[in-house]
């Protein structure tokens, strides 16, 4: 069994302290050194490119070791248990396409300093977050790491399938992606809890209001057990669809277990309802985006209607539609055609692109 573990990846934001000409295309491979105050942050000529702000400096520093030690990267499945760092680092100069030039890497740990390495993330305040496509074969088969948090905590980490299915996925997902994946699936958890966002501290200011302009009853509405949803309104060329897919791909399993619960009119489809100008977008993201035939979906417009059957509809695990398509006036003139409304099913999920 394996002692070594990948702990996630960061990004940190690097201000350079001199105008220095960073136009690199492409990641340039750095390391880092523990200084007398401040983490040195080096490329291979062992130019510096800046430093850790105090902060990080202070907690990230002595997971390098003493003053001086460089970071160095994973060369075996196995970090010796005599080794002096408590980490080992993959870490890039990432500035194409960047505001500020940033410094990107994974993070390698032995099993039992896995819980000192991420409280000094923590106290440092730089996120790790899970590699949702990670490779074992790339770093000598050494495992991701996965949470310990109860599976039943709403906000426990994404069980290990998840880690394997998104390998399928051939683009890497953002920090603000993997942040967005991890939202969608709190928000789907079967013991998700909406208090839990109201009184989450980042809506500290929402209830402040409410406590103040709020007349209304205090007492608190009965829960119940319907559906909860999510908005997911990041900015146009963010990768919006990149990511609702690959929370389909996600889910995939838990879709076939809400068939099985009632196979006669369930269907474990997502299915997604958009304008008929993003319909060609949605099965192009799926080409450019994830290995051949990883995602199976069926488009129910037009002339594609006349070949499906309801099989089709409840064993795929995309259903795209436009909003035409389930409106009277879009069946009107094919009464002998299957439509959304005739079929009677229920999806897994529904998706509403561009909704107004």
């Amino acid at each position: 069994m394996s002692s070594t573990f990948c702990l996630g990846q960061f990004i940190i934001p690097v201000s350079l302290p001199s105008p220095v000409n960073l136009t690199y295309d492409l990641p340039q491979l750095v390391f880092l050194q523990q200084g007398h105050k401040l983490v040195h942050i080096y490329c291979e000529t062992r130019t510096q490119f800046g430093d850790l702000s105090e902060k990080q400096s202070q907690y990230l520093g002595p997971l390098l070791g003493p003053v001086s030690s460089c970071s160095t990267p994973v060369t075996c499945s196995e970090i010796p248990p005599n080794e002096v760092a408590l980490v080992k680092l993959c870490a890039f100069l990432v500035t194409k396409n960047c505001i500020t030039p940033q410094l990107r890497g994974c993070v390698f740990s032995r099993s039992e300093k896995i819980p000192e390495v991420q409280s000094d993330f923590q106290a440092s305040e730089v996120e790790l977050t899970p590699i949702w496509n990670y490779n074992p074969d790339v770093f000598f088969k050494i495992p991701h790491f996965t949470s310990r948090i109860s599976p039943n905590s709403p906000f426990a980490g994404p069980p290990p399938t998840l880690s394997a299915s998104l390998r399928q996925c051939r683009t890497n997902l953002k920090s603000h992606q993997l942040s967005a994946l991890s939202f969608l699936l709190r928000n789907e958890h079967p013991n998700n809890n909406t208090k839990d966002l109201w009184y989450h501290n980042d809506n500290a200011w929402l209830r402040h209001y409410f406590d103040e302009e709020s007349v209304s009853s205090k007492t608190e509405p009965p829960e119940d057990d319907r559906s909860q949803g999510s908005i997911l309104a990041d900015d146009m060329g963010l990768g919006k669809t990149l990511t609702t897919l690959a929370f389909i791909l996600a889910t995939c399993e838990e879709g076939r277990r809400f068939r099985k619960a009632g196979p006669e009119n369930r269907s474990s489809a997502t299915l997604v309802i958009c304008p008929l100008a993003t319909l060609s977008n949605w099965q192009n993201e799926i080409k450019l985006h994830f290995n051949n035939h990883v995602i199976t979906y069926k488009v129910f417009h037009g002339d594609d209607r006349k070949k499906m059957t309801k099989e089709d509809l409840q064993s795929s695990m995309m259903i795209l539609t436009t909003y035409e398509m389930i409106t009277t006036s879009g069946n009107k003139r094919h009464h002998h055609q299957l439509t959304i409304e005739s079929l009677d099913l229920f999806w897994f999920r529904v998706v509403l692109d561009e909704a107004q």
